[in-house]
């Protein structure tokens, strides 16, 4: 029932995708802003999809691998939970830029193949240093598999495979969202961290007034799930 539902999910992104590809996020008006800067710790997941993708790993190095995506929409669906219900397609380099993707600080994403075996379906894993090439539609990411699963949405969790297959085809990544910063000028936080939430209308992580336990994550990004706010 889980795959199902998430399928259906993927699915659903991809017919917004096809049917409203020219929609994309807009600066709101001047009379807006202060309300939408008033909105906080509003929580979003952030959808991509693509035709196919192959997954190689990086020789000499433990448990990380180049996953590349083809047939890229060229913008990442991003929604909140209830009861804000905000949707945004966000042109696709602008959110790469926007969301961060530091060694230190990689967000955590769910990988989930349509049509591959139920033991090789879906992986949630750590995303680092995104490539993205709008001519070939491709998206280029290196990625670790995560030992202990961390990802805000459980049932990827619940599903989480430790390896999935080198070549494979329609697939949806589903990424968390931002992360706590480390910032000894400001001052609210015991622990010097900071939560951040996304700005659908700037496609960048603010501060948003929460504290995090930790900033600093184990190797495998595992010790520590510095995108859950305390």
């Amino acid at each position: 029932m889980y795959k199902k539902a998430i399928a259906a999910i993927s699915l659903l992104v991809m017919a917004i995708l096809a049917a409203s590809c020219g929609v994309l996020a807009e600066e709101p008006e001047v009379e807006d802003v202060e309300e939408i800067e008033a909105e906080k710790n509003v929580t979003f997941m952030f959808v991509q999809t693509a035709h196919s993708g192959t997954l190689v790993p990086i020789e000499g190095q433990e448990n990380l691998y180049t996953l590349t995506l083809m047939g890229v929409a060229p913008q990442t669906i991003a929604f909140s939970d209830r009861p804000e219900r905000i949707v945004v397609q966000a042109p696709m380099q602008q959110f790469l830029d926007g969301l961060g993707f530091s060694v230190e600080n990689p967000p955590n994403a769910a990988i989930e193949i349509l049509e591959a075996d139920e033991d090789e379906d879906v992986a949630v894993v750590a995303l680092f240093d995104p490539i993205y090439d709008s001519a070939s539609q491709t998206l280029q990411y290196n990625i670790s598999i995560l030992e202990e699963p961390d990802h805000s949405y459980a049932v990827f969790n619940e599903r989480h495979d430790k390896a999935l297959p080198e070549t494979f085809g329609p697939t949806a990544l589903f990424i968390d969202d931002c992360p706590c910063l480390w910032n000894i000028a400001m001052e609210g936080c015991d622990s010097n961290c900071y939560s951040t939430s996304w700005s659908w209308w700037q496609l960048l992580c603010n501060y948003d007034g929460g504290c995090c336990k930790k900033c600093y994550i184990s190797p495998d990004n595992s010790e520590y799930p510095y995108r859950t706010p305390v």
